[in-house]
């Protein structure tokens, strides 16, 4: 047997790929039948199959159909359907004004013929059911039956955009909700936990198992879990998922959550936790806000009277606000310019800081939603609702760069593989203040910060200084000039444009590619001497000195252009900021919401602390850079020679 990248495997596969692998011949054998090709429709036949392995494993299904449904040579379609038919009007999948959550007529799409791929289905979903249920894992079989089937779908629909949270960041975000519950006692004695934008229920049926796990018999609170989703299909998983997991006294409603009087408004108010994972991307129109949302969100509906639409991750912000009781707490997934952005992020931020106290803010890496289909940067947001925020007090911060698995495509489909080592259960022991290697406490006044981000709250003078020695830090702009205020000019043949591909490595340029490289953009003037710095993706650091090409220069408007201060040598300050002490900082400063696109806004590089740089006698590092200066001359030097030969010397 080889594992689902083809390598052999020497042991025994964990139960994730066994469920991956049995829901994979699911998916194989609709493709080899063709039988159903809408990916929703796969959807809803296997899930049907997994309440048919449920119902025989609690009593719902006759052993002597069981029987008959698990034996190729007496396996019948007509029996099937007599079996579903009969399980789907048992009490446990009636719901409150649906009747049963299969409809009035429940059966599966399957009919007579079609004993070959119906058999097939029923056995495999029988493998992936037990590795998921019976005694070896606690995995969310939903979650990773929709991932399966009905991930690109999703993603070409964006107003229903919900990318299914990885089970690593759910047990993550119910953990640390259970830490602060230990804080938060419910006043009438009734906890009530939701999700209003549920997706197949996976925060709340993995936040009913680990309360009960944490809490027992001790527990004197009565649980409730509410979600509701505004894509019906979604509800039914969630009231399947609510069923497998024990929780039949929990509700799931059908609705718009920031529409006023849907089934969660009942609830306004009253809840204690929010976990969730909403819509990115979806905008709403504020006409239509000012006309329906009134009451779920008082904010954007009705303060801000010139803006024309809100993001739905914004906007889901101002309803968990109207949801939750006082001292309610809410985590929630967010994209990464909810904490770091201009515009409407800022203006969501500055309304959550007056009626909330932010908790957490755990930057997640961009693999984290990939099998789902997005890169997209998030973070996970923790706030608790107060009406007397403090002005001031600590809040946990921590950046997340490896959670334990990666994603890569096979056949077109992306697949998750385990891989490195998550570090979430560190950031959860540093939140508990059980370590300090993956997160620090701040006292910070979110009012008053112009972002969240996690990275740049964990960049502090003090911490810096420690880490730096003894030798001083100073901010950036006290080594560099005032920045020029420069005009942009159209590239002519008279000169030569640097480009931000063209510094390809530390004191190497393209000259050749600079050269020959013409524009129609237009470029800042720069002069041979001053700094470049790109602000556009610094994950990939390019710093570099301007040469002397003996002709005018232009530079990107992606690059900001330093010009070192009197008695600083701008060689000394390329090699500081090429450090990783300072990359650390720089790399703090993405203002993007995609790995790909992320740009540091250009007042900020100025605030960058570096070590202070002067060439003198005492300086220790006197030699060091000297040495840096002088092997940076001697590449520009070879490379403009280079350049010379091939373009004076022809050649072959």
């Amino acid at each position: 047997m080889s594992d689902l990248f083809g390598d052999p495997l020497t042991e025994p596969q964990p139960p994730y790929l066994e469920i991956y692998q049995s829901l994979q011949h699911v998916r194989a054998a609709f493709h080899r039948e063709g039988r159903i090709s809408d990916s929703n429709a796969k959807l809803d036949e296997t899930v049907k199959f997994l309440v048919l392995h449920f119902g025989f494993l609690n009593g719902l299904v006759s052993e002597a159909d069981y029987a008959t449904l698990s034996d190729r040579n007496s396996f019948r379609v007509a029996q099937l359907n007599r079996a579903f038919g009969r399980l789907a009007n048992a009490p446990v999948f009636q719901r409150r004004g649906i009747g049963s959550i299969f409809g009035d007529n429940p059966t599966t799409v399957f009919k007579e013929g079609d004993e070959r791929i119906a058999f097939d289905l029923f056995t495999v979903a029988r493998q992936a059911f037990d590795i998921a249920t019976v005694g070896r894992t606690d995995i969310d079989i939903l979650n990773e039956a929709f991932g399966h089937h009905v991930r690109d779908n999703f993603r070409n629909h964006i107003e229903d955009a919900q990318y299914m949270t990885p089970p690593e960041v759910v047990s993550f975000m119910v953990d640390l909700g259970i830490d602060l519950l230990k804080e938060y006692r419910s006043p009438d004695g009734t906890l009530i936990v939701a999700d209003p934008s549920c997706g197949v229920g996976s925060f709340l049926t993995r936040w009913r198992a680990k309360y009960r796990q944490t809490f027992g018999s001790s527990e004197q609170r009565t649980l409730k879990c509410v979600g509701q989703d505004k894509v019906e299909r979604m509800v039914r998983l969630s009231a399947v998922n609510f069923i497998f997991s024990e929780s039949r006294g929990d509700d799931v409603f059908l609705g718009n959550t920031i529409t006023d009087g849907s089934p969660i408004s009942e609830y306004d108010g009253l809840v204690d936790i929010i976990l969730t994972n909403p819509p990115f991307g979806a905008r709403f129109a504020a006409d239509d806000l000012r006309a329906s949302s009134r009451d779920s969100t008082p904010f954007f509906a009705t303060a801000l009277p010139r803006t024309k639409s809100v993001d739905s991750e914004i906007l889901f912000l101002d309803r968990y606000l109207t949801l939750l009781k006082p001292e309610g707490i809410c985590l929630t997934i967010v994209p990464d310019g909810v904490v770091s952005a201009r515009g409407l992020a800022a203006v969501a931020r500055q309304h959550l800081s007056r009626h909330a106290e932010i908790v957490t803010v755990v930057e997640l890496p961009p693999v984290t939603f990939a099998q789902a289909g997005t890169r997209t940067k998030t973070a996970v947001l923790g706030f608790r609702k107060t009406s007397n925020p403090r002005r001031s007090y600590p809040v946990f911060f921590s950046e997340v760069s490896d959670i334990g698995f990666q994603v890569r495509r096979r056949s077109g489909v992306p697949i998750k593989k385990n891989a490195g080592i998550n570090q979430l259960p560190d950031v959860l022991a540093a939140f508990r203040k059980q370590q300090r290697t993956h997160g620090v406490w701040r006292e910070v006044a979110p009012g008053d910060q112009r972002e969240w981000t996690p990275r740049m709250m964990m960049f502090d003078r003090e911490s810096l200084t420690r880490r730096n020695g003894q030798r001083a830090l100073v901010p950036l702009r006290e080594l560099t000039k005032a920045p020029q205020r420069r005009r942009p000019r159209r590239y002519t043949n008279d000169g030569y444009f640097i480009g931000v591909l063209h510094i390809i490595g530390e004191g190497v340029l393209d000259v050749s590619g600079i050269k020959g490289y013409q524009p129609i953009t237009p470029g800042l003037p720069v002069e041979a001497g001053e700094v470049l710095v790109s602000r556009i993706n610094p994950r990939i650091p390019r710093v570099a000195v301007v040469p002397d090409l003996g002709k005018p220069l232009l530079c990107s408007s992606e690059y900001e252009i330093l010009r070192a201060r009197d008695g600083v040598s701008p060689y000394a300050l390329a090699f500081t900021l090429l450090s990783p002490f300072v990359q650390e900082q720089i790399q703090s400063l993405t203002a993007g919401t995609s790995a790909s696109h992320s740009r540091i806004k250009p007042e900020r590089i100025y605030g960058v602390l570096v070590p202070e740089l002067g060439y003198d006698s005492d300086s220790a590092m006197e030699g060091k850079l000297r040495r840096y200066e002088a092997c940076c001359r001697t590449i520009t030097k070879s490379l403009v020679e280079i350049e010379e030969i091939r373009r004076r010397g022809g050649g072959w």
